[in-house]
């Protein structure tokens, strides 16, 4: 049920208290975007070509006729006896690594968000599920609150970002570098306002 609860060892679910069950995990490669590819080694992603990232997945094992096999140990199908192969799955913050040269933090109701500065006076601002799938919650608002002022000090700013597709985007007229800017975020219109501070001492780059 709360497939983020992991132990080392046989017990109750801290959450629901159901019997923990169990799994296998795997450190493998897989691309920051298309997130169901699985290398084993390190590389580039066959479809968008971005340079693979270390990620957490479960591993099972199936058959290639039989899909509904799930077998925690390799061996043979027992409905039709052919060989079992890998399978891998997304894992609850099994990857915390930013998808788009920016900074990454995750939130206390366990989304993420990444925010890049890619140039002069512009900002982006990334949503991504407990799986890091991008997405944009229903009543998300966002926020700058502060940013550098003269000698250094911080000026509180009211600078919302808005959808640009599948992120969303502020402009601080004359912003350069270094920056470092407050952001707070409300991920859902009954929720709380969150706040984080982002430094950029340089431009963020896209992953090639």
């Amino acid at each position: 049920m709360h497939a983020e609860v992991v132990d080392n060892e046989k017990g109750k679910c801290p959450i629901c208290k159901m019997d923990l069950v169990p799994i296998k995990l795997d450190l493998v490669w897989s691309c920051p975007i298309h997130v169901d590819v699985t290398e084993l080694d390190a590389g580039r992603c066959g479809i968008c070509r971005r340079e693979l990232v270390r990620v957490v997945k479960g591993l099972s094992f199936t058959c290639r006729i039989h899909p509904k096999v799930n077998a925690l140990e390799p061996g043979k199908c027992p409905q039709c006896g052919r060989t079992l192969v890998a399978k891998y799955s997304l894992r609850p913050h099994g990857n915390h690594n930013p998808k788009h040269g920016g900074q990454f933090f995750m939130a206390p109701n366990n989304w993420h968000i990444e925010v890049t500065h890619p140039a002069p006076a512009v900002f982006r601002l990334y949503v991504y599920d407990d799986y890091s799938r991008t997405f944009i919650p229903r009543g998300f608002t966002s926020r700058i609150i502060s940013i550098p002022g003269a000698n250094g000090t911080s000026v509180e700013a009211s600078i919302p970002f808005t959808r640009a597709g599948d992120y969303l985007e502020a402009r601080v007229p004359k912003l350069g570098l270094p920056a470092t800017i407050a952001v707070k975020v409300r991920f859902q219109s009954d929720d709380q306002e969150y706040r984080f501070d982002f430094p950029f001492m340089n431009y963020s780059n896209e992953p090639r």
